[in-house]
């Protein structure tokens, strides 16, 4: 037996036949129906059991008859002649009992199987109907429903209609009640079958001497808590209700579990558990706060039960209770809890505050503030000096003293005292315009000593556009107006002063100061130092030098092979850059100079080609992306520094030698990036190992070796610059002069580009070159695309333009053959404009005429 509940409808205990059609005789199995219930339906699953343990214990039943009923139909007449006999009317039943609903249909063939179904008040049921216990919610009218040939068939309603002990639809509630008022109280019950009659009772006692019909009982009032209650009466029985509580309002008692959850300098946050409220809501409570001779009280609504305890002294013991109240009066107090503020802030500024200026520091004097309006423990000042507008930087400080960070502005000053608690009132603003002089760079006197006859005036310098910008330090474009008045084109360099500190100011000058004495043509000189009178930090120092139209070596080595046209250095030109700096780093290490930052980044380039040394100790710490720092120790250029210098950090002329090698490397690769593929932070293993910089595609190998010779081990293996310029002054001199681009030809050669996420490409790369200088090792059967620039035929022409094409190899020489239409006498005539004639080709020299 089960249930169904549809639409908040009961029909229980319905019984369902199984019947399965269509089965083998042969087909023995059992079976076992589970039922489902969901959103008010029961669905049926038929489980087939296969195992033993799953067989129905009484074998003796089967649970289905196999067979097969021909399908079969009825006629209209038959239709319309089946109706269901008739049955009872209505049955009348008290709660408990069993009802049984039965009704029938004769049907002409019972092959038909019709399904007949039950419902009730509309709502449908399943086969014939028995309910074991019936309850109030049975009570309806049900109907057969017959289904036949797509024809509907209902009986006779049935009505069922249940009676019983009466039911309480209201029960009486529970009150608090002041003392002696009146109160009603109600009780209201129901059957079938009426009438129902309600007797009161109190305290387990009737209170009422008989039943009566209304339900509604009104007393006088109670002096204590008390009970009522009410049965209800009719002809089945009695029903008794609840019993409600009625309680006599009264004082609350005291508050518990009195905390300070926060203290703070001037309040205290408190919170508490209510205690009984005396069957009567607390509306407010009182905060009793006693110091050692006074005590006030402070009022708030509840709930919430916590309040704040403002007013307080700093650093002060309170004592503190609580008491809550209803309608009926206030509880007593809770027990004292115990409690103290934490230091404040002072309360008042200091006074008299003055501000001079001594050298490059402001001196702030004042008057401390009285010791009963600090709030706590001194602890300190906190000094804050404005400068500039609008929205002014901040200077704090806890000194008397601050240094002057910006010349030619009005400083403005505020003395605060502190305590643990943080910083009090702050004093009125005192103001100071400080000048601007170079006294207050807060450099040495020697140093000053050697800047003065190489300042000049920030009105002689005017700036424009930013030429370059690194990390910590920019160049712009200005004019120098010389004293004669004619005006000079001039590169300004500025430190950012925001990352750096005083010493490193004094470095910055004194490496100015230093290159006021350099007079050589392959060394950049000063042309003088100004302050900036700016919107900065600080008094900006501007060193001024002279204007180079070409920029660095590194970007013009970078543009020449990156531009849309890529521009031809001959080799003889990129001796000429490597003569240039070593000369100037002969003249350098001549007088004891350093540079311990030797690249072609730090190499300008001049109208006229020539290549001066630069930024030698100036740019040591103001570096960009291709340093690396290691710890705490300063940003290094790694990838330019000597294997020494890594280790110990120790810099000589030979570590100076280093860096010119790999200089050297950047100028023969045309701007490439040193040790592609290998990280910063590898670069020491990788030179410990033995590896160093590659020869480049189209290097000299006297070339290279003059490089690799700069990269010993042992700093004392190395040569000194005067060697390496005679050196590479040698070589140069043993190379065809190029007085200009259309007297050689010159083959736009793919190289690969450096990365520095992989590793540096094994293959060899094309053999042909631009110049004499070219990869030792040639491809055979190689095919290179050549862009042939020829001159432009003039009148003075005289057909005498060469082309070099050199194949330098590491094989026996063999002979050599030209037979590629890319370097064809037509395609080369046409190019040239010239008429050219091919050269019987050497059996034993590997470079050939064309």
């Amino acid at each position: 037996t089960i249930v169904l509940r549809k639409k908040t409808k009961y029909c229980r205990y319905f019984f369902i036949t199984l019947v399965l059609r269509g089965l083998s005789t042969q087909f023995k199995s059992w079976y076992k129906v589970h039922t489902l219930y969901t959103q008010g339906w029961v669905f049926l699953v038929l489980v087939l059991l296969t195992g033993s343990e799953s067989q129905p214990s009484r074998t003796s039943e089967p649970l289905v008859i196999p067979r097969v009923v021909s399908r079969m139909y009825l006629s209209p007449d038959e239709l319309r002649k089946l109706r269901f006999k008739p049955t009872v009317g209505t049955i009348q039943l008290s709660e408990g009992h069993e009802a049984k609903l039965n009704c029938s249909i004769e049907i002409p063939d019972t092959r038909l199987e019709p399904a007949i179904l039950w419902v009730k008040d509309m709502f449908l049921c399943i086969t014939y109907y028995s309910i074991k216990h019936v309850q109030r919610v049975d009570a309806g009218d049900y109907r057969c429903r017959l289904s036949i040939s797509n024809m509907l068939v209902e009986s006779d309603p049935i009505s069922i209609r249940v009676e019983g002990l009466p039911t309480f639809v209201k029960q009486p509630e529970d009150k608090n009640v002041t003392i002696y008022t009146p109160f009603t109280l109600s009780c209201e019950a129901v059957g079938p079958p009426g009438p129902v009659h309600i007797r009161w009772f109190r305290d387990g006692s009737p209170y009422t001497e008989c039943y009566m019909i209304h339900s509604n009982i009104s007393t006088a009032g109670v002096d204590k808590y008390t009970r009522f209650s009410c049965e209800a009466n009719n002809t089945k029985g009695i029903t008794t209700s609840r019993e409600a509580h009625v309680n006599v309002k009264v004082h609350p008692r005291p508050p518990t579990h009195v905390t300070v959850t926060e203290r703070q300098s001037n309040k205290l946050t408190l919170s508490w558990t209510p205690g009984h409220d005396g069957f009567s809501p607390l509306t407010t409570c009182r905060i009793r706060v006693r110091e050692v001779t006074t005590t006030r009280f402070i009022n708030v609504t509840v709930p919430p039960f916590h309040s704040e305890v403002p007013g307080l002294q700093a650093m002060t013991k309170y004592n503190l209770s609580v008491s809550c109240s209803n309608e009926q009066g206030a509880s007593p107090n809770s027990k004292w809890v115990e409690s103290n503020t934490t230091e404040g802030v002072p309360s008042i500024h200091p006074g008299n505050v003055t501000v001079q200026l001594e050298g490059s520091s402001l001196v702030i004097e004042w008057k401390p503030p009285p010791s009963d309006k600090i709030n706590g423990i001194l602890s300190g000042y906190d000094v804050i000096v404005r400068y500039g507008t609008p929205d002014p930087p901040f200077v704090f400080s806890t000194e008397p003293q601050v240094s002057s960070t910006e010349f030619n502005k009005t400083y403005s000053v505020e003395v605060a005292a502190c305590t643990q608690a943080g910083r009090g009132m702050v004093s009125p603003r005192v103001e100071l315009f400080v000048p601007e002089d170079i006294e207050n760079l807060g450099i040495s006197e020697e140093l000053q000593a050697k800047l003065q006859d190489v300042m000049v005036m920030r009105t002689l310098l005017s700036v424009g556009k930013v030429l370059g910008e690194g990390e910590f330090g920019s160049v712009v474009e200005g004019h120098f107006t010389q004293p004669d008045g004619t005006s000079e084109k001039v590169a300004v360099k500025t430190m950012k002063l925001d990352s750096f500190s005083q010493r490193e100011i004094e470095e910055f000058l004194n490496e100015a100061a230093c290159m006021k004495d350099f007079n050589h043509p392959n060394v950049i000189k000063l042309l003088g130092v100004c302050l900036e009178v700016g919107s900065a930090h600080f008094p900006k120092p501007m060193v001024i030098l002279p204007f180079m139209k070409h920029g660095d070596l590194h970007s013009f080595l970078l543009r020449s092979r990156h531009r849309e046209t890529p521009m031809f250095l001959p080799t003889q030109t990129l001796l000429k850059f490597m003569v240039d700096i070593a000369s100037g780093m002969e003249y350098l290490s001549g007088r004891n100079f350093l540079h311990r930052d030797l690249a072609a980044r730090n190499c300008m380039l001049r109208d006229d080609m020539t290549v001066c040394v630069a930024d030698f100790g100036l740019s040591k710490k103001i570096y960009s992306g291709d340093y690396y720092r290691q710890g705490r120790i300063a940003k290094m250029p790694v990838k330019w520094i000597a294997l020494e210098s890594l280790a110990d950090r120790v810099f000589t002329v030979k570590s100076d030698v280093w860096a010119f090698g790999v200089t050297m490397w950047e100028i023969a690769t045309r701007g490439m990036t040193p040790y592609p593929g290998v990280q910063n932070h590898e670069i020491y293993d990788y030179l410990v190992e033995g590896h160093r910089l590659k020869q480049p595609p189209d290097c000299l190998d006297e070339l290279y070796e003059i490089m690799y010779s700069c990269w010993r081990a042992d700093p004392l293996d190395r040569p000194f610059f005067p060697q390496l310029r005679e050196m590479l002054e040698k070589l140069a001199e043993k190379l065809p002069e190029s007085s200009s681009r259309d007297d050689i030809i010159y083959i736009n050669t793919s190289f690969p580009e450096e990365d520095p996420d992989r590793e540096a490409l094994q293959a060899e790369p094309p053999v042909l070159s631009s110049s004499p200088c070219c990869s030792r090792m040639a491809a055979e059967n190689t095919v290179v695309t050549a862009d042939i620039h020829g001159s432009v035929a003039d009148d003075q022409d005289d057909g005498s333009d060469r082309y070099v094409v050199v194949i330098s190899s590491s094989a026996p020489p063999r002979a050599a053959t030209v037979d590629t239409p890319l370097l064809s006498d037509d395609s080369l005539s046409q190019a040239n404009g010239t008429t050219a004639t091919a050269m019987d080709h050497s059996l034993y020299d590997p470079a050939f005429m064309l």
